[in-house]
């Protein structure tokens, strides 16, 4: 199968991609240059900001919490409108803890790859959260949306796997979407650095590994527990998201062909 992941090469940012082209179990295509993914914003150049502008990209929304919001925030467009759709409460960052445990104290105490399992597995029932996301995207529908985390990988990655199946196309190439992260393992590393947000002392490299590279685990938590707790991405959208029947045939009218 040809990749048709179209990744969009930035000076100060990574992981930036158009989710145009994957084919829908209808025959049908999605729209390129409507749907946008990213990790952080904030290190964009001048020569990035002009390209943003080029895409049409007219809304974003910013999945992170208002602590990263605060540290890194996004660079501001005249053009464009941004949204504060955090996926995850200020507590929940990166699991379900319930206590106040900091987060290098759960990784030392976990296993690898167990804190992404959790999260994923727990963003299914994140109701509100990613109400809010398609309360964006339906409005001025036919407008370009970008949505990104930090990393464009676990809440990017489940906004993302979420609006591809409601639009009809296969997991298979949903997980394509997802893996393609590992291509960006460089940039991610680069950017953390040099911001700071990767100073996690005294932890076992594996479990660090398991931390930034996107698995095929991580996602298939999320969608099978989408299917475990719905039964299928419809019911999923309907008694989840609260979308109506409209909305789905608005969403597939403006971001299909």
């Amino acid at each position: 199968m040809k990749s048709l992941l179209r990744e969009i090469k930035l000076e100060g940012g990574f992981n930036f991609r158009d989710l145009g082209g994957y084919q829908t179990n209808d025959g049908r295509t999605v729209k390129s240059g409507m749907l946008f993914r990213s990790g952080n914003l904030s290190r964009l150049t001048e020569a990035d900001r002009e390209i943003v502008k080029q895409l049409g990209i007219k809304k974003i929304c910013d999945l992170r919490g208002m602590d990263e919001v605060e540290r890194f925030p996004d660079p501001i467009f005249d053009d464009i409108t941004w949204h504060h759709t955090p996926i995850l409460s200020e507590e929940k960052m990166l699991g379900q803890v319930g206590d106040d445990t900091d987060f290098a104290d759960q990784l030392r105490n976990t296993k690898p790859g167990e804190l992404l399992m959790n999260l994923n597995h727990h963003m299914v029932t994140y109701k509100s959260a990613f109400q809010n996301v398609y309360k964006v995207l339906l409005t001025k529908p036919s407008q370009p949306l970008l949505f990104h985390c930090m990393a464009g990988k676990d809440r990017t990655g489940a906004v993302a796997a979420a609006i591809l199946s409601i639009l009809g196309v296969p997991r298979e190439q949903i997980l394509e979407d997802y893996l393609y992260t590992n291509e960006t393992l460089e940039q991610m590393a680069e950017n953390f650095t040099e911001i700071g947000y990767n100073n996690l002392p005294n932890i076992d490299q594996d479990v660090l590994d398991a931390l930034f590279e996107a698995r095929a685990e991580y996602i298939h938590a999320f969608l099978d527990g989408i299917d475990t707790k719905y039964g299928n991405i419809d019911l999923y959208a309907k008694e989840m998201l609260n979308l109506s029947e409209e909305d789905i045939k608005v969403l597939k009218s403006q971001l299909l062909e």
